[in-house]
């Protein structure tokens, strides 16, 4: 699919509409002489890797367009296969800085599909974008999902040439008639009903239409004659073979034969007639050993006569010019048959590739290809296959694959293979392979892909490195430890194996090759044991892991180092789950026994950690240290402190109780009852006063709750209010035993009241609160402001921020908004982090004021209604300052403000592939194309019941599946 530049997940500058297709109108665009360079990314599976062949052969099978693996001398520019977040997308033609990405992702692997991306690659953006589409077909605005309207935006002239072409409703690049539909049967763009005909089908993804194989042509110029040949062999001639008619103006054809790895071609001319100028200046027929006019000449014909020798290529592809200025009306011009061979004498210096003919295509019945493969003396030949699926029989009598340790067929069988199973890696003993491959004139199938190179065992020189032992692979080596010992990180050097029991009363743990690198997928456990009635504390002096430095212990799902406390064998008491490079804080034990866990997965590697151990005598555990509440012990010593709600004693150790009123204005934290763990004291007033930062809410979630229950919460009660007193708006009444809904404010305030009575006694709460951002405000004559994250001016916007701020003011006056401070990262199509401002209350679908990203303020906006939609967005990277902003009530614009979204920026297009329902735009580079399946997002009444009452207002919730990058090639 394709995308357009205002898109918060991909973005592209061309676009795809065509008048007749919307084939991209800027040059630079072009792919230079047709040929489009690629690389697979090595983590498609061999089968992937044939799909994407078979969906290049398709357009180079009707256009010059050729798909050529890269060269980096020859080929600057080039695509790669990828995978990326956005699932489908690429960018629309050349983006001409390097490599692009055609991500083919989850859901993206097939081969319509990877026809419909390659088509973005070639230059085309979507049919539908077309500027005069309204004269072809309707879009049904209403039945769009929220938030994608954009993708159904018309395209100026200046971004597509149409060539002269009519409009298509068979392309391939035609959205379908329910793409982003809120519904399967609900249409949002049909084909405009016309007397004379049916309603066309539209959003096929088979093959390339007509239209689309007429508008390459046009695109790259392509010649009026000849063809793309990738048969076996076939005979062909000059357009006027034998006419009496000389041509009316000079002709030039081209012809492009095109075999598989491991074929070479054999041209036979079988007549020629031609012109004869001087060196066969102005007519002739030219043949290059390659794919582009930088091959190697092959020949040059002229004159009358057949060419006696067969003209062979060196390998799997062979270009025909054919060019006439002069020519006279007896000239009968040329006649050709070409055959596709198999096998032959493979001799290189470093690798190359074998495939069965007509591959990734069923192979022809009745064939024997050999393949007799040399490398230089002192080196072995490695083979490797990446997809096989050869006719299957239990003994390979039918269709097979034969690998020998040779050159010849008496050479020792390495193996025999056949079926669906790749066979394994294979190693000659010298420097020659003998490979053959037998098809019979029944079954046929998709045949197989494999690669070969020079290999040498480089654990047969010594200075491999290994300390203990070397195990040779394919293009190299690994080393191994002997039974009681693990690889270091160096991957040479062993190591004892990590963890244990340490029995000490001081010591250290080290992680695994400490102070270098930590090995990947590494899990090690230390238990630190010490005497009864003794504590053990834990410092660290060094920690470096994968993660975020101001990480949760939810995010530390890479590398970690988790501490318990074990109470008994079956009773561990988690003190903490760390990573990043921040130092964890001081850890004492609550029993005997402390165990320390390492984990490191498969990818980032960091220098680790290292801490220091002590064991001390546990001067709580005998009455309780004769502290009153509870007992802390320290090195050496102990310290008492009091339940929520007490303050300690002069005398350091007995508890009085205090007040109860709090000012909480921290992010993040937790609150408790009076008293908590324990029973809460009777006759308590108790009131937490919630406030963050402008323009964003309270979040409150219960995690304990028991409170003396009553049908009307008449006794012990919490009461919540959405402001900053008991004035406001009630948000919920709450007692009893069950956990009260997470409790959000709709402002920057939350006013939470605790009673209880004189008679029954509970263990009370706790409770987390944390800030969200975002929220419905509303805007007055006095000036109020909004902050990009609650932490605005003490450090950076998190990652994967999502927010959004309807701002409101009465129906007769207009909200006006001016940003005070602004630093979100830049980029040219704020494709990473943005904000991006909507007339509208409560969604994207009113018009867009403009999208914004880097360090200069945006211009002061005023809404064309009473509300506007603030939106800020950021990617899985960097983080900076953020943004701060002011909003006011102002009064409406007079007849000469602005009337209409005409100034508004242009907003981005998407593609989803066939079927797709719930699409969402992950970032990407202007000039992409996006064809994704994967967010969703749905919104849910809830109404919480308590004691089988209704003690709060409904509360909407919107719920989003997120999802997380590893990275992006973007």
């Amino acid at each position: 699919m394709e995308k357009k530049p205002n898109d918060n997940s991909k973005t592209s500058e061309p676009r795809h509409h065509r008048v007749t297709r919307a084939a991209t109108a800027k040059k630079e665009r072009i792919w230079d002489f047709g040929v489009i360079p690629y690389e697979i990314d090595g983590n498609f599976s061999g089968l992937h890797k044939a799909l994407f062949k078979q969906a290049m052969r398709h357009w180079e099978n009707y256009t010059c367009i050729k798909f050529v693996e890269r060269n980096p001398i020859d080929h600057p520019n080039y695509i790669v296969f990828t995978e990326r977040q956005c699932g489908c997308c690429s960018f629309v033609g050349k983006r001409g800085n390097g490599p692009q990405a055609i991500s083919i992702g989850k859901n993206c692997d097939k081969f319509g599909i990877v026809v419909h991306e390659l088509g973005h690659v070639v230059g085309f953006w979507h049919e539908h974008t077309r500027p005069d589409r309204e004269n072809h077909v309707v879009i049904e605005k209403n039945n769009i999902m929220q938030g994608q309207e954009y993708n159904f935006n018309k395209l100026t002239e200046d971004e597509v040439n149409s060539l002269g072409l009519p409009y298509d409703y068979d392309s391939i690049m035609h959205y379908a008639r329910n793409t982003f539909s809120k519904g399967t049967y609900l249409d949002t763009i049909f084909p405009i009903e016309m007397p004379t005909r049916k309603r066309p089908e539209i959003g096929q993804r088979l093959r390339l239409s007509e239209g689309d194989i007429a508008q390459a042509n046009l695109l790259y110029k392509c010649a009026k004659c000849g063809r793309t040949f990738q048969e076996n062999s076939a005979a062909f001639t000059s357009p006027s073979y034998y006419s009496n008619q000389p041509p009316t103006e000079p002709e030039r054809c081209e012809w492009r034969i095109t075999a598989t790895h491991g074929e070479r071609i054999v041209l036979n001319i079988t007549d020629l007639d031609i012109y004869k100028s001087n060196n066969c200046r102005s007519d002739y027929l030219e043949i290059r050993d390659g794919y582009w006019h930088k091959s190697p000449i092959l020949g040059k014909f002229c004159g009358s006569g057949k060419v006696n020798d067969l003209i062979k290529s060196t390998g799997s592809r062979m270009l025909l010019t054919y060019t006439t200025t002069f020519r006279q009306a007896n000239m009968r011009g040329f006649a050709a048959s070409y055959e596709a061979v198999c096998g032959g004498n493979v001799n290189l210096e470093s690798g190359g590739r074998l495939e069965s003919p007509n591959y990734p295509m069923d192979y022809l019945p009745n064939k024997e290809c050999i393949w007799k493969i040399t490398v230089p003396k002192d080196y072995q030949v490695a083979l490797k296959f990446q997809s096989f699926e050869v006719e299957n029989h239990d003994n390979c009598v039918y269709d097979y694959v034969e690998v020998r340790d040779g050159d010849s067929a008496d050479s020792r069988v390495i193996g025999v293979f056949c079926g669906y199973k790749i066979p394994p890696d294979m190693r000659s003993t010298t420097n020659k392979m003998f490979v053959k491959f037998v098809s019979d004139g029944s079954v046929q199938k998709a045949g197989f892909s494999a690669t070969f190179m020079k290999e040498v065992d480089e654990c047969e020189h010594m200075d491999h490195g290994c300390e203990h032992e070397c195990i040779n692979t394919l293009g190299g080596y690994e080393c191994a430890c002997y039974i009681g010992y693990e690889l270091h990180s160096d991957k040479k050097s062993c190591e004892n194996a990590c963890g244990g029991t340490l029995k000490q009363p001081n010591g250290s743990i080290l992680s695994p090759s400490f102070p270098n690198e930590y090995p990947i997928l590494k899990e090690c456990v230390w238990e630190i044991i010490a005497p009864p009635q003794h504590k053990i504390t834990l410092n660290f002096t060094h920690f470096e892991l994968e993660g975020n430095t101001f990480y949760q212990a939810s995010e530390c799902e890479y590398d970690s180092v988790t501490i318990y406390s074990k109470i008994t064998e079956d009773n561990l008491k988690k003190h903490g789950v760390f990573c990043g490079t921040k130092l964890p804080g001081s850890i004492t034990s609550e029993s005997n026994t402390l165990r320390v866990e390492f984990k490191s997965d498969k990818t980032i590697q960091k220098s680790g950690f290292a801490a220091i151990y002590s064991t001390d005598v546990d001067e709580c555990a005998v009455n309780n240290g004769g502290c009153q509440h509870e007992c802390k012990n320290t090195l050496g010593s102990y310290v008492c402190s009091c339940h929520n709600g007490y303050t300690l004693q002069d005398n350091g150790h007995d508890c009085k109780e205090g007040g109860c009123k709090y000012e909480v204005t921290t992010p993040n934290g937790q609150i408790f009852s009076p008293n908590y763990p324990d029973y809460y004291p009777p006759k308590k007033d108790c009131i937490w006063h919630f406030t963050t930062t402008p323009g964003h809410r309270i979040r409150l979630v219960f995690n304990v709750f028991d409170i003396e229950p009553h049908q009307e919460c008449a006794y012990d009660h919490i009461v919540i209010y959405d402001g900053d007193s008991p004035e406001s708006f009630t948000l919920g009444r709450f007692c009893g035993a069950k956990l009260p809904h997470p409790l959000s404010s709709t402002s920057n305030e939350m006013y939470m009241v605790f009673n209880t009575d004189t008679s029954v006694q509970r263990k009370g709460f706790f409770a987390s609160h944390s800030t969200a951002c975002g929220g419905h405000l509303r805007a007055t004559n006095k000036v109020k402001h909004i902050y990009s994250h609650a932490k605005f001016g003490a450090g950076m916007y998190d990652n994967g921020a999502d927010c959004e701020w309807s701002i409101e003011a009465d129906r007769d006056k207009n909200v006006q908004l001016k940003f005070l401070t602004f630093d979100v990262e830049e980029e040219r199509m704020c494709s990473y982090d943005y904000v991006e401002v909507y007339g509208g209350l409560d969604d994207a679908s009113g018009p867009l004021h403009g999208k914004y990203c880097g360090n200069s303020n945006p211009p002061e906006i005023i809404s064309l209604n009473e509300a506007l939609l603030v939106r800020f967005r950021s990617d899985d990277t960097v983080g900076f300052k953020g943004f701060s902003a002011s909003f006011v009530a102002v009064s409406p614009f007079g007849p000469d403000g602005p009337a209409s979204d005409e100034d508004l920026s242009e907003s981005a297009e998407i593609t989803p592939f066939p079927g797709s329902l719930k699409n969402t735009v992950i970032r990407q580079h202007p000039g992409e194309d996006v064809d994704e399946e994967d967010d969703d997002e749905d919104e849910r009444a809830y109404e919480p019941l308590y004691n089988q009452r209704h003690l709060n207002p409904k509360v909407r919730i919107s719920v989003r599946n997120e999802i997380r990058s590893s990275q992006a090639i973007d």
